[in-house]
């Protein structure tokens, strides 16, 4: 036996570990006397007794092992539990922008949030070092990120969430339960002490905050900038053809060729939610005498023109229908031609035809229709339950489109409702303009009739009314006669 002593074992750290050194050497750390027992029958020194002299206790005896194994166990499962649904919700919500998404921002900002979802990987799986022993010397460095973007991910999310506060969103209970973890973790790394392990701190802290800028400015970029920069541009027209004679057992009739085009100059793809064409026959009537000024009155207040030495005319909608279906789109530089065929009596008291056009855009760097629009009823078939339409621009009669929208960020879309968008098509008898009118709001099946209806700048919906002709009918008879030599 000599003076010197074998083994060292020293007072135990904030943790509970015992630090041990064996011939003037550390040996390990342990938790427990069973652990020092294996480490120094590993050392060579199964003989040895820890009763021995030749073992020196440090401070405190042998009897002082204060780590609770269990409180250690389940930290490192709620901390591998936190990190690996943060990794999940990240990459999943990341995923969608930067695999589906056609715009480098929101590309960006899938890329960040699944880069942030690896780290968290990798620190769900050096948390058990972390709690343990710590061989790994930057098992704390990734637990530390791995807490941090989960705070700032989930941050991210609710302070998205707040701006509409809606209960009903899917993931909130997610985001909720995450980011008090998030708090709960940091609390913890702030016990131990973690960040002393970090070996280049301000390296550390400036490269999240750039990752953390970088995703906030690309959110920004997609959601606001990029779309008011490069306006929708859509147009629609109509243009009458020459007529055709038709006799019939019931009359001469007259086919009037109407070509309708929609085309996209624009740098911008658009899906349509309605366009329509209406074909109008109009029959003047002259005043025996200058007209009142309160007849004239009459004709502003009604928004029709004025004229001095007519009334004004009488209008027949002789034609109605869709250009494109709606939920289709256009794509920059997309044409489409539409033809049609309206028949009207050679005998018609027309004195002109009018055509114009009416579509509804949305814009797809804004917002998706991934199922596109499906009718979903007729307001004059109540067999399969009319639709409801609480707009006073739907009137009596109308056909009603429904289809779910997406919102070009995911992150939008997963702090929010589900969203709904409703399209209308309404046809007005007499000569009245053909309507068209849409709107996005959360489904509640319980209060279908709600107002809860969004901005149409959220989503980029445009009206944009197109170009129309005009031309005399009598003449367009005429030649038509002239053409079938009559």
């Amino acid at each position: 036996m000599t003076d010197e002593p074998i083994v060292v074992v020293h007072p135990p750290d904030r943790r509970g570990l015992r630090e041990v050194w064996v011939r003037g050497e550390p040996a390990g750390k342990v938790w427990t006397a069973h652990e020092l027992r294996d480490l120094l029958d590993r050392s060579g020194l199964a003989e040895l007794d820890l009763d021995d002299q030749a073992v020196v206790w440090r401070r405190v005896g042998p009897d002082v092992w204060p780590d609770r194994a269990a409180t250690r166990y389940a930290t490192g499962a709620v901390l591998v539990a936190g990190l690996l649904g943060c990794m999940v919700l990240l990459i999943s919500v990341g995923q969608v922008d930067a695999i589906g998404s056609p715009y480098f921002a929101n590309r960006m900002t899938g890329f960040l949030l699944m880069a942030g979802g690896v780290v968290q990987g990798v620190a769900a799986i050096a948390a058990p070092d972390f709690v343990g022993k710590r061989q790994w010397p930057y098992s704390g460095v990734v637990i530390i990120a791995g807490v941090l973007i989960a705070l700032a991910g989930n941050g991210l999310f609710l302070a998205m969430w707040a701006g509409e506060r809606e209960y009903g969103t899917p993931l909130f209970p997610v985001f909720v339960a995450l980011f008090v973890w998030s708090l709960w973790a940091l609390w913890i790394l702030f016990r131990e002490k973690t960040w002393r392990t970090v070996p280049h701190p301000k390296s550390f802290a400036i490269g999240f905050m750039i990752t953390t800028a970088l995703t906030a400015a690309n959110l920004v970029k997609s959601s606001w900038y990029e779309p008011s920069v490069a306006p929708v541009s859509v147009q629609s027209s109509a243009k009458f053809g020459k007529a055709t004679l038709k006799a019939t057992p019931e009359g001469d009739f007259v086919y009037v060729p109407v070509t309708l085009r929609v085309k996209n100059s624009g740098k911008v793809p658009a899906y349509i939610l309605g366009s329509a064409f209406w074909v109008v026959g109009r029959q003047f009537a002259a005043t025996a005498a200058d007209r009142t000024e309160q007849a004239w009155k009459r004709d502003l207040e009604a928004g029709k023109d004025v004229d001095l030495y007519a009334k004004p005319p009488d209008s027949t909608m002789v034609s109605t229908g869709e250009i494109l279906g709606a939920g289709s789109y256009v794509n920059p530089g997309t044409e489409f031609v539409v033809q049609k065929l309206v028949l009207l009596p050679q005998s018609a008291e027309f004195d002109a035809l009018t055509a114009e056009t009416k579509i509804l855009t949305l814009r797809k760097d804004k917002a998706t229709l991934p199922s596109g629009l499906k009718p979903h009823g007729f307001s004059w078939n109540p067999a399969g339950g009319p639709p409801k339409c609480s707009w006073p621009q739907c009137g009596d009669e109308f056909v009603y489109y429904v289809g779910y929208v997406e919102h070009s960020n995911n992150i939008v879309n997963v702090t929010r409702e589900p969203r709904y968008l409703n399209s209308w098509w309404r046809m007005y008898a007499g000569g009245g303009n053909s309507e068209i009118s849409a709107g996005v709001r959360p489904y509640h099946p319980a209060r279908e009739e709600s107002a809860d209806w969004e901005s149409d700048d959220i989503y980029g919906i445009e009206k944009i009314k197109g170009g129309g002709d005009l031309v005399p009918f009598q003449p367009l008879v005429a030649g038509a006669l002239k053409d079938a030599g009559k």
